[in-house]
């Protein structure tokens, strides 16, 4: 598989609310599972909810990676559903989902869609947000343009918006001149959503918790002497994306390749459970 493929595959499957502090378990609010198709505006996108309500404590909301559905998230959403509301979801046109008008669905309709989904549904904020690849684009610009719902966050092996065009400007010449036509148009469709993305420049104070695959496979930089150069800009990539936030905590996943929800699902579910336990206090204590 030629190299530029390779990479993109990876890399897209790889698309003010506060606490009152208790010294008690906080309470749990009774509501049903939630397995629903919800119209958004002419087409229906299905999520799945589960897990108590508990009184001063946020909803978990996953998006995962830019081809998955939330079935990816099965190894996770049973064991977060014991100890916080946990909704997964499947963008247009994936899993359950009807497929949205227009071939293109870039991160700005990504965040339209889910803010819609999640009010039609009445779910209601604050919630911590967890991204896998391209979906962790896609929540940082959820953050970005509703700061006031989200109060944590996980990124799981996330995309970085500079990443994909750094990774082709190290390219081999002749490696880009053979790039096709669909190749082309897939980066063309992967920029827009980078560039929107960038355009926000988000920043925060929030809880936030970086995960990084920690198993290189060869196979997804095609060439063998692009495997240390692809995995060094990585790894720079998911330190910048550390420092978004001035309450953040970097782990590498040393038993994961990209999918770390599956690889070990138990270090998702337990970076999940200190955000998530994190905004159940008022105080700005170190994260």
């Amino acid at each position: 598989m030629k190299p530029l493929i390779v990479l993109f595959s990876l890399l897209v499957t790889v698309s003010a609310c506060s606490f009152q502090s208790s010294q008690t378990k906080p309470a749990e609010v009774k509501a049903s599972p939630l397995d629903e198709m919800i119209d958004v505006g002419g087409y229906r996108l299905h999520i799945n909810c589960s897990g108590q309500p508990i009184s001063g404590s946020p909803t978990v909301v996953m998006d995962a990676g830019g081809y998955d559905s939330s079935e990816s998230w099965s190894k996770v959403q049973p064991e977060i559903a014991k100890f916080a509301r946990v909704c997964v979801y499947d963008r247009a046109g994936l899993g359950k989902s009807e497929r949205r008008p227009g071939s293109s669905y870039p991160s700005q309709e990504v965040v339209k869609d889910l803010h819609t989904l999640l009010a039609n549904a009445h779910i209601a904020p604050p919630f911590v947000l967890v991204g896998h690849s391209f979906g962790g684009m896609n929540v940082r610009l959820y953050a970005s343009q509703h700061p006031e719902e989200i109060v944590g966050m996980v990124l799981v092996d996330s995309v970085h918006e500079d990443e994909m065009n750094r990774w082709v400007a190290m390219l081999p010449l002749d490696v880009k001149q053979r790039m096709t036509d669909a190749e082309k148009a897939q980066l063309a469709r992967l920029a827009i959503s980078e560039g929107q993305v960038r355009a926000a420049h988000w920043r925060s104070d929030i809880p936030l918790v970086v995960l990084t695959h920690g198993v290189v496979n060869p196979a997804d930089y095609g060439i063998p002497s692009m495997v240390a150069k692809g995995e060094a800009l990585r790894l720079e990539m998911q330190g910048a994306l550390a420092r978004l936030s001035s309450r953040s905590k970097h782990i590498i996943a040393e038993k994961s390749g990209h999918y770390i929800q599956r690889d070990q699902p138990e270090l998702v579910i337990d970076s999940v459970r200190q955000v998530v336990e994190a905004t159940r206090t008022s105080g700005r204590k170190h994260f």
